[in-house]
């Protein structure tokens, strides 16, 4: 496993962060209910502010049914403790995405943000494997520019939510190898 370290690079993601954590504070005092408003909140709000009315996620689908997807690797942040020296914390995962004609790595954030999004509320499709969005917390995905396409890091807030992340990844990816291998195979339909 490789080791990565994982910032935060857009002035403006840290600004929704702050507003997001503002505005959860504000909830009421029962935990539970706070923590299911809270993840709603924080879908709602970049529902509300990063995607269009329209978006029918169309474009995106060769990414979300694996077809554009080259890989999956865990991500890792490094950890300095002072009894422990450095260490490492599983924090989700990088989804590495084949370009297609058009495709920025703007574009694909917010398609993936606003996925995400949807997803949580409800209001779009959102795969039992799906590795953008967790269905009981919001993820953090930056994707930035890579030599041949694109990196998408999709972040949990917590290590048992970057553990699920990880998990569904995985899913998601051998499903589409397994989907891959059978329209190989010879008999197979083309």
């Amino acid at each position: 496993m490789q080791v990565v370290t994982s910032q935060m690079r857009r002035p403006a993601a840290s600004a929704v962060l702050l507003a997001l954590i503002a505005a959860s504070a504000c909830g009421p005092s029962s935990s539970t209910t706070q923590g299911a408003q809270t993840v709603a909140a924080r879908a709602a709000f970049v529902e509300r502010t990063r995607c269009r009315a329209d978006d029918d996620e169309k474009n995106l689908a060769p990414v979300l049914s694996g077809e554009a997807i080259q890989g999956v690797q865990p991500l890792y942040t490094t950890i300095e403790g002072a009894k422990s020296g450095v260490g490492s914390e599983l924090r989700g995962v990088t989804v590495t995405v084949r370009p297609l004609p058009g495709m920025t790595a703007e574009w694909l954030d917010r398609e993936l943000e606003c996925h995400s999004a949807r997803a949580t509320l409800g209001h779009g499709q959102g795969a039992p494997d799906d590795p953008f969005f967790l269905p009981t917390s919001f993820v953090n995905i930056e994707v930035r520019s890579a030599t041949d396409g694109f990196d998408a890091e999709v972040v949990g807030y917590a290590p048992e939510e970057a553990a699920e992340i990880l998990a569904r990844a995985n899913a998601f990816a051998k499903g589409r190898v397994a989907a891959a291998q059978q329209a190989r195979a010879p008999g197979s339909a083309h």
